[in-house]
């Protein structure tokens, strides 16, 4: 994954959380690194390539994530009507909007600004929400239209916000990664706009948290590495206790989670880069497709609206890769390059709106 661990501590071309723990984000800690060794996770984004990243944030603005907040700059543009695909960028601070399905890579139609973004994910209306790990703040905005006015913000006490989803996130429940607690290890946070975070969900099973997923019966996921820096998913019956580390599991690393119009769980192996898809993970998984290359190593991705396509965010090429999705096949179709950068890291992808599962 390329979360805010690779921003704020160390960097690494095209990494996960693997760096630093807690809100601490200059000091690295000592966790195996997962992958190729290059990579790394670090306080909250997946990162390749490290370099030294703390004096990067001036440290008025390390205390306070709503301090944070109030010196993002406006948006470049205002809402479009347009549905499309958004790119997120984690060093440049933004997150670009697309037209969907134009294989042409014309140039965004909006940008929204942010504070190293990590994955960002939509809900089946088209809400977008951006795990923000500069600000360790979730922030919404409003959907279907691209680059929507924002809904609200929620500061995460947990620690560093990696991924997030929700079936409606003006309304409903949010679940947001944390790819490391403000004890340790990372897990999931349940938090609504109205009432903030609230809970905070961990297993000893992971250590380091990528990837989230949120079924319509309220069970949910995560994926990430243990102590020993091996692939684990970790079940939670609808959002709610210790939790089960899930069996049959075959990625090699950790990587983001999605649910398929089938219910089936959509699983990103980032270093290999390869595509599973599981059914059941309760916690037992049985594999129903792949492993499916990736055109680019890619650690976060997400279905479109009615489960057909897969976009993925291709840190390698600084790319959004588009697939054809099936159960039976992953077939790529384009790419988007357009106002994306690979120096910037490209973190997250996803349609809008999500698929509805």
């Amino acid at each position: 994954m390329h979360l805010f661990t690779r921003a704020l501590c160390v960097t690494v071309a095209g990494a996960l959380l693997a760096g630093c723990s807690g809100s601490n984000l200059s000091t690295p800690s000592s966790a195996a690194p997962v992958g190729t060794g290059a990579n790394h996770l670090v306080n909250g984004h997946f990162v390749p390539g490290w370099s030294k990243l703390a004096n990067l944030i001036p440290a008025e603005l390390q205390p306070g994530p709503q301090r944070i907040l109030d010196r993002i700059a406006p948006d470049k543009h205002k809402g479009t009507g347009l549905v499309g695909i958004y790119g997120s960028q984690f060093y440049a601070g933004k997150i670009n909007g697309y037209k969907g399905g134009d294989p042409n890579n014309d140039p965004p139609v909006c940008s929204l600004s942010a504070s190293y973004p990590n994955d960002i994910a939509t809900d089946a209306k088209g809400n977008l929400m951006d795990p923000d790990g500069g600000t360790h703040t979730i922030i919404v905005y409003r959907g279907p239209k691209l680059c929507g006015p924002m809904l609200g913000t929620i500061s995460d006490p947990y620690g560093q916000p990696s991924d997030a989803a929700s079936l409606n996130a003006a309304t409903g429940i949010i679940i947001v990664g944390g790819i490391f607690g403000t004890s340790g290890a990372g897990g999931i946070a349940i938090c609504t706009l109205a009432r903030g975070c609230y809970k905070f969900l961990k297993n000893p099973g992971v250590y380091e948290v990528a990837g989230i997923a949120l079924a319509k019966n309220g069970d949910c996921w995560d994926l990430g590495t243990n102590s020993a820096g091996v692939a684990s998913m970790i079940y939670f019956k609808h959002c709610s206790g210790s939790g089960k580390v899930g069996t049959g599991v075959r990625n090699a690393y950790y990587g983001g989670l999605d649910i398929d119009a089938n219910g089936n769980l959509v699983a990103i192996d980032s270093f290999t880069p390869q595509l599973w898809i599981y059914s059941g993970c309760n916690p037992n998984c049985k594999l129903v497709g792949g492993p499916f290359p990736l055109h680019g190593d890619s650690i976060f991705g997400h279905l479109n609206g009615n489960g057909t396509e897969f976009v993925a965010a291709d840190y390698a090429n600084g790319a959004l890769d588009v697939y054809k999705y099936s159960t039976k096949a992953l077939t790529y179709e384009y790419s988007i390059n357009n106002g994306l950068d690979v120096s910037d890291d490209v973190e997250g992808a996803a349609f809008d709106p999500h698929s509805k599962e």
